[in-house]
């Protein structure tokens, strides 16, 4: 088992607060958004502890920085030793 801890920036915990918001106002029920997130969130840590050098490399916001793509919302993110900070999190086509 690996060690290492996924760690949500601010920014990373207000984007994904805007994406339940975004949920909600689509008249989706508080169940379905729940498990929503935790699936996205399920998957991030699958993904990412065993995985954290999978993303690709976008060294244009910065040395080391990731970026993977759940649903068709991205994690930007970094590996710092043990810790994997999620940076912020976006959709294409939302603000």
């Amino acid at each position: 088992m690996s060690s290492r801890t996924i760690v949500f920036s601010p920014r990373a915990r207000q984007r994904l607060q805007e994406i339940a918001s975004y949920l909600y106002r689509q008249n989706l029920s508080n169940e379905f958004v729940l498990d929503y997130l935790n699936h996205l969130e399920e998957w991030l840590m699958t993904m990412l502890v065993q995985f954290p050098f999978s993303g690709t490399p976008m060294p244009e916001f910065g040395e080391d920085i990731r970026r993977v793509v759940y649903q068709r919302y991205s994690f930007v993110y970094q590996v710092n030793g043990d810790a994997i900070e999620i940076l912020t999190v976006y959709r294409e086509n939302l603000p």
